[in-house]
């Protein structure tokens, strides 16, 4: 039995530059491309930390009009030891991003473990040593929603690592697709296609304690 959870399904996925165009083929040059996530996806928000995961330096904090969220905590957050359970802190983080937008063939799944090995960087935060992890969701499209540029579909494969995936046969509602191609992507897509995706995690750039 399909079912839907709106909520744990952002809280798991939690949205983009360069997402690729729906292609019968990719250029071979698109695995060099630099991939990076504009500073356009900075957010600023006060919340309470709900819980820390030192061992995948990530934590979850609630926000009042989001809910939930875990996030990475990228090397530029050099307080992430002094943050405790509790914690009301002010964050600076970039938001989900798609950058791979398309039908399932052999050509977007090597294109989408291409982008995954090579990861991304933050535009403006040259002080920034880790790459920006990158993550896929495979699956068929159950729903498609362009006033919101979302795309429900039945998890198969992928999924942030430090997440548990989701249970076989239930529907994920994906970040907002944000990029102009993969808004682009998004429109080639019907339900009942199988497509691949990728997306950078939600990332903490500096977390201040305020008490």
């Amino acid at each position: 039995m399909v079912t839907i959870n709106r909520r744990s399904a952002l809280r798991y996925l939690g949205g983009a530059a360069l997402a690729a165009p729906i292609l019968p083929m990719l250029s071979q040059t698109a695995f060099a491309q630099e991939l990076v996530v504009p500073n356009t996806l900075e957010n600023f928000k006060r919340g309470t930390i709900h819980s820390m995961h030192p061992e995948q330096r990530s934590f979850t904090i609630i926000w009042e009009d989001l809910g939930r969220v875990k996030m990475k905590a990228a090397d530029l957050v050099t307080n992430f030891n002094q943050i405790k359970v509790g914690n009301i802190v002010d964050v600076h983080w970039y938001d989900y991003m798609d950058f791979l937008i398309a039908k399932k063939t052999p050509e977007t799944i090597a294109r989408g473990d291409a982008m995954k090995k090579q990861n991304a960087t933050l535009q403006g935060i040259p002080g920034a040593k880790e790459k920006i992890i990158l993550w896929s969701m495979d699956g068929m499209v159950t729903k498609l929603d362009p006033a919101t540029n979302t795309i429900f579909l039945i998890y198969k494969s992928g999924g942030e690592p430090d997440k548990p995936s989701p249970n076989s046969g239930e529907v994920i509602q994906l970040p907002p697709v944000v990029t102009p191609a993969g808004k682009a992507a998004m429109a080639q897509i019907k339900v009942g296609d199988e497509i691949t995706t990728v997306w950078s995690r939600q990332t903490a750039i500096k977390a201040t304690i305020i008490r």
